[in-house]
């Protein structure tokens, strides 16, 4: 336990706000202090599902803003976690799986869901691969932690990653450009544009490219590996015929290809082939590979949506009408050598959704206000995947997969006093999900399953306001997960353990109960907040590498796990010190355990009689997990952020240093594979030269930190890629 490292973190915590977020709030008790009533830095939040000041939200937010990210280095969301602690950001492939407090999930697969929900404008991504873009035209992103069943509800048994992107401006036009270059021949571009076309309507714009020549090679094929090819475009149309009505259009489209997760090497040269090349390069090389197939992992994003927002003396009404389609073809060599053992690819991918949510926000009704809405979604995805052996196909299950959900919430608040207030509501969901499976396309179909999966979740929470500008709180709420369908597998497994039957039996729901208490603050130039909390998470969704019902060996297996708790504490501190100088830090510490897991699947490698490796591993004759660390769950993460300004004669400077800390984790529920702990360094100078021109020099992961990604164990050996080595360059913006 580390509660050592903690200790100074709770006097100094994570960025929530920049000046950039700051609003002015009327909303404070009448015996406030004239500082707190001074307070121009407000920050408003819309965890709530409405705008709402900072201190009054009874639960643990993380804030950061647009210039936050920008200043960290901070591209997309692979790398939110550098300014978040307690949040792990991890890759398979495509599939992209935060876990937040030890919530997350290692599952892929057709129609496989996250526990972590991602919103971008008020639209809920349904697929794992569509929380994976870059960074554009952000103008905040909210981190919410710990379930959020009632208001954000499905799947957000973790919690739920909100971002708002900048709304188009009736003002002024506007036009920023943004060019840069750096090692590996990286290329970036950055535009937004904000365009009035009447006193009713305007038009923004963004797009982005980033692209390099990779930082890695496979040796076998001459090729570059880890290669990065991203650009996308978003456009926002504002109709805002009166103060009372609003609606937004807004459309996107982001390309991806990026081959980093899957261009591995075996770890410690743990491999079936202990004489092939990629073995030996496994054993010291981080930017060299020996594949027999060049992996690729592409991802195409449209997205499409509507909010309308209607206010009225009688209330708030709002309506967000929305379609996803995501795309994400993949081929990975699954022995990770020059031997072409295994090819499983996966084209194609696809994920389509449609959802409409529609939200009431009352007025004041003499001491009570409540939010209420209702949420229905439509999924569909299909993936097509192959698996060859040495250039034979073995295994082509070709797999549909439906889901239709339903919600309908609600939220109240009660003010007891002017300074008590309680806060109680709840979600009833339910889901219909299925999944046909044929073997190989236009073959013999093998599974034809469905299950509808319902839940109520409900919290509550009592807030003190113990200034006008602080408040403590303690709170109760409740996640859930909606039961899944293996149907890649030609067949669902039993709660009991890694066996597939050839019958449609899916895996059950995940429920996940919290407990919180906590302090905010937030006036004058400084915002601090203190939580520590308890998390009961039950019927653990797993996939494994394991052996199908066919005999066809390294395979994903899904299966719920039994039980575990988490508790930890969490800490913050932003201030601007002066008019030059302003920080952010945090810090989290967490405890997580397997408390009931008797029948894992767990790796373990194949010694010979003098206990020495011979390569591959084996199933381990001990099941149980019980009593190991969750994956993906450092016991302590912690981040501090500076930026200091300096005037020139001729416009000024602006420095940003952030550095974040991880201590070291597990990949799997074995706890054998550890990603060892890290520090990662960002930083960034920039002269403004006047209010159009600019010139960077950046930096980023100036330690070197070569930190796993997603390592993976199989009967074939241990496999990891790494990530990006120390990059830095140049960039310039001009504003007009």
């Amino acid at each position: 336990m580390k509660i050592g490292k903690l200790a100074p973190c709770l006097l100094a915590g994570t960025a929530l706000a920049t000046p950039a977020l700051a609003q002015d709030s009327s909303n404070a008790p009448a015996d406030a202090s004239v500082e707190e009533n001074a307070n121009t830095r407000e920050i408003v939040v819309t965890a709530q599902r409405r705008e709402s000041r900072y201190v009054d939200v009874p639960a643990s937010i993380s804030v950061v803003s647009g210039e936050q990210l920008e200043a960290a280095g901070i591209s997309g969301t692979r790398d939110l976690q550098l300014l978040t602690p307690g949040l792990n950001i991890s890759q398979q492939g495509t599939f992209v799986q935060p876990t937040i407090r030890g919530v997350g999930t290692s599952v892929t697969g057709t129609g496989a869901d996250p526990n972590v929900a991602v919103y971008v404008d008020g639209v809920y991504m349904a697929s794992q691969g569509a929380a994976l873009f870059d960074f554009n035209s952000v103008s905040q992103i909210e981190v919410l932690k710990g379930p959020q069943g009632t208001l954000y509800g499905r799947n957000a048994t973790g919690g739920a990653i909100v971002v708002s992107t900048k709304v188009p401006s009736l003002t002024e036009d506007s036009l920023s450009v943004e060019f840069g270059y750096g090692r590996f021949k990286e290329v970036r571009a950055n535009g937004f544009a904000n365009i009035v076309l009447g006193d009713t309507v305007a038009l923004n714009l963004s797009a982005y490219n980033r692209s390099n020549d990779g930082y890695a090679v496979n040796v076998f094929t001459g090729e570059d590996t880890s290669v990065t090819k991203s650009h996308g475009i978003r456009g926002r149309l504002l109709f805002e015929p009166s103060d009372s009505l609003r609606f937004i259009l807004s459309a996107g489209h982001v390309s991806q290809e990026d081959n980093t997760a899957y261009s591995y090497v075996p770890i410690n040269g743990n491999s079936v082939f202990p004489n092939s090349q990629a073995a030996i390069l496994g054993l010291t090389e981080k930017r060299k590979v020996s594949l027999d197939d060049q992996p690729y992992n592409k991802l195409t994003l449209t997205t499409a949506s509507l909010n309308i927002d209607l206010k009225g003396s009688w209330g708030n009404l709002s309506s967000v009408s929305a379609f996803a389609k995501t795309s994400f073809p993949f081929l990975t060599d699954i022995d990770g050598t020059e031997v072409n053992l295994q090819t499983f690819s996966g084209d194609p991918q696809t994920t389509k959704t449609w959802s409409q949510e529609i939200i009431y926000t009352s007025p004041d009704i003499g001491p009570v206000t409540f939010t209420g809405g209702l949420f229905y979604l439509n999924e569909k995805s299909h993936t097509e995947a192959n698996i060859s052996s040495f250039g034979t196909l073995i295994f082509p299950p070709d797999v549909f997969a439906q889901a239709d959900a339903f919600a309908a919430f609600i939220e109240g608040t009660v003010n007891l006093t002017d300074r008590l207030h309680l806060t109680a509501g709840g979600r009833y969901s339910t889901e219909k999900k299925k999944v046909q499976t044929f073997f190989g396309n236009g073959g013999p179909q093998v599974v034809d399953a469905s299950k509808r999966f319902s839940d109520f979740t409900p919290q509550a929470s009592l807030r003190y306001d113990v200034t006008g500008s602080s408040s403590v709180y303690i709170a109760y709420s409740e996640g859930f997960k909606s039961g899944l369908f293996d149907g890649g597998n030609l067949g669902d497994c039993p709660v009991v353990g890694p066996t597939c039957p050839f019958e449609g039996t899916p895996v059950q729901p995940e429920k996940v109960t919290s407990y919180e208490a906590g302090y905010k603050y937030n006036a004058g130039r400084t915002v601090i907040s203190l939580a520590g909390y308890y998390t009961d998470y039950k019927n653990i969704q797993v996939n494994a590498l394991g052996t199908n019902v066919l005999g066809v060996a390294n395979q994903q297996i899904l299966y719920n796990a039994a039980k575990a708790e988490i508790y930890g504490l969490e800490a913050s501190l932003s201030m601007k010190v002066s008019d030059f100088f302003s920080f952010s830090s945090g810090a989290s510490w967490t405890h997580s355990e397997y408390t009931d897991f008797p029948l894992a699947t767990k790796w373990t490698p194949i010694l010979d009689s003098a206990g020495n490796p011979v390569g591959g591993n084996m199933i381990d004759p001990d099941p149980s997990a019980t009593g190991n660390e969750l994956i993906r769950t450092p016991e302590f993460t912690g981040f501090v952020s500076g930026t200091f300004t300096h005037e020139l004669p001729e416009g000024s400077l602006v420095a940003n240093a952030t550095a974040s800390y991880s201590d070291s984790f597990f990949w799997h529920v074995n706890n054998r594979l550890k990603q060892p702990s890290f520090v990662v360094v960002n930083a960034s100078l920039t002269w403004n030269v006047d209010d159009n021109l600019k010139f960077t020099v950046w930096g980023e992961n100036l330690t070197d930190e070569r930190r796993l990604v997603y390592p993976r164990e199989a009967n074939v050996g241990d496999f990891t890629s790494y990530s990006k080595p120390v990059s830095y360059g140049v960039s310039v913006g001009f504003n007009f």
